[in-house]
């Protein structure tokens, strides 16, 4: 069942594989409102786009 409440989400990097060493080819945001039901809401190619998105997400009334 969602958690009730406003919408979290996170900014989490994208890696050609799950090697920490290798480079970020690009950002998710994760809505992370049910923690067991995380899923990808949008993918940007810097940071700040994927940080300014995941601000915008939560503020979003659906």
């Amino acid at each position: 069942m969602p958690k009730s409440g406003p919408k979290q989400a996170r900014v989490e990097p994208i890696r050609e594989a799950q090697d920490q060493n290798l480079p970020v080819i690009g950002w998710h945001v994760i809505d992370e409102t049910d923690p067991e039901n995380e899923i990808a809401v949008s993918e940007h190619d810097t940071e700040a786009e994927a940080i300014r998105a995941a601000e915008a997400y939560e503020q979003r009334e659906e």
